[in-house]
């Protein structure tokens, strides 16, 4: 069983950590102190350490630099278990060799898996040369023989076909070799994708600097100037690696950050459905005889949408507007909705209402502002009769002239406090009529169009 050590000065921090990492089959133990921390590991065989960069006397930063100083414990993996998320604190971690960092607060799953990934991450790197002179070779397994398995290739060929079988984690290439030289070797390494984000530096005694400035274009990361001098070739490869690993890490951070978002996104678009479902059935929960109208409508104003060649984010747009187009009867008095007999004036001037109290409660919302526009216009008529506003033609937004030719099919189509559902033949008859006149008399045919092809009248079944 692998052991991890927490340091972190916060106490429910600890113990949650420990909680959701022990069920995980970790053992863990913790410190609330840098301090507590490095007098604990020099008793315990910790394989990791979760350490956090905001504590007080010795932060974070303050401890692995300390740890690293410490022989017996130089190696030890640590990743940074932290809400702070600065530039300053991921280059400083990286340089001195921090795993990753997991976010505070995180799910448990989040945590877990951050921390199987940490373990999971090889600490013998591979380093190609790829050179054809062996006092070059020699030289740089002696430079870099502690922390990379160096693996040596005397061409360009042979370079590639190592390649073909394993990926490094830098490759050092001679730019002047027979055969296939370095720049040729270069190019078909930048070819292949497996292998075209791999930092190459180029060992070279040219000093042409047109031929820099092209590979360095191509994506070449450095050249080093032969004769090798030990300390520039060792500091040169740290700072290339260094800035790969931090350029992971933020990939790393970005992606999780786009993961988040997402996340969030599509939780505030299921709310936003179901309010809108709920808003809807509460609509049609006021007219006894009208139950599941406002989602026939949007069903029939969805289809309508979809064969006009809309988009799906304006289909799915046109629907929400169109489950709510009655939204304002919430605001009529349900004597009147439900009323069996024929309205009087007054009353069916109280029923017209709806439609502006509909659209002054849409408005509020301002992440969806189209919502409103089915409720305050899917009365209007195309020859300018209709009301609240007495729009005429193309005047009428769209979404109302879609929604109105859905709500009149529903309205004849289905049973009434007034009277039974009219049979087919007479609905598609008024829609016919009303076409030009009540109607779009583009989106009329379309709802013709699919009236005809519902011969078994199931459509007002949706």
């Amino acid at each position: 069983m692998k052991t991890i050590l927490v340091i972190d000065d916060e106490n429910m921090n600890r113990m949650s950590t420990k909680f959701i990492l022990e069920k995980a089959g970790y053992n863990v133990v913790t410190a609330e102190s840098g301090d507590e921390g490095i007098m604990l590991l020099s008793d315990i065989a910790a394989d990791l350490v979760l350490l956090d960069v905001e504590m007080p006397d010795k932060n974070g930063i303050e401890t692995l630099r300390e740890l690293r100083r410490i022989p017996k414990l130089s190696n030890i993996r640590v990743c940074f278990l932290t809400a702070s998320g600065s530039q300053d604190d991921l280059t400083e971690a990286v340089h001195l060799g921090a795993k990753g960092f997991i976010k505070k607060p995180c799910r448990p799953e989040e945590l877990a898996a951050a921390v199987e990934e940490a373990f999971a991450k090889n600490d013998d790197r591979l380093m190609l040369v790829i050179d054809d002179e062996t006092m070059n070779q020699m030289l740089l397994k002696r430079i870099f023989g502690r922390e990379y398995h160096v693996a040596v290739e005397k061409s360009g060929e042979d370079g590639l076909a190592f390649l073909g079988k394993n990926i490094p984690d830098i490759i050092l290439l001679d730019l002047k070799m027979q055969g296939i030289d370095g720049e040729e070797t270069f190019q078909r390494i930048k070819q292949d994708e497996r292998l075209a984000n791999i930092p190459v530096i180029f060992l070279t005694a040219d000093t042409d600097r047109s031929v820099e400035q092209r590979l360095f274009k191509m994506g070449a990361m450095d050249f080093i100037r032969k004769p090798f001098d030990p300390d520039i070739v060792h500091e040169r490869v740290r700072r290339i690696m260094e800035l790969q690993r931090l350029q992971n890490l933020l990939q790393d951070e970005v992606e999780r950050k786009t993961n988040d978002l997402i996340h969030s996104f599509n939780k505030i678009q299921r709310l936003s459905e179901q309010i809108i479902l709920a808003l809807s059935a509460a609509i049609d929960a006021k007219d006894a005889y009208t139950n599941g109208h406002s989602d026939r409508v949007a069903e029939y104003s969805r289809e309508i949408a979809k064969r006009m060649g809309k988009n799906d984010t304006e289909v799915n747009d046109i629907y929400y507007a169109a489950m709510l187009h009655d939204v304002g009867k919430i605001g009529i008095p349900g004597e009147i909705i439900n009323k069996p007999g024929r309205l009087t004036d007054e009353e069916f001037d109280i029923i017209k209402s709806h439609t502006v109290k509909g659209a002054k409660i849409l408005e509020s919302i301002s992440e969806m502002p189209g919502l409103s526009v089915g409720a305050r216009w899917h009365h209007e008529r195309y020859d300018g009769k209709g009301y609240p506003n007495g729009l005429k033609g193309e005047d009428i937004p769209e979404t109302a002239r879609i929604i109105c030719v859905a709500d009149c099919y529903d309205a004849m189509s289905s049973n009434r406090s007034y009277r039974k559902a009219l049979p087919q033949e007479i609905v598609r008859a008024e829609i016919e009529k009303g076409r030009g006149t009540q109607f779009d008399p583009a989106i009329a045919d379309i709802m013709l169009k699919m009236i005809d092809e519902d011969a078994d009248y199931k459509m007002r079944e949706v």
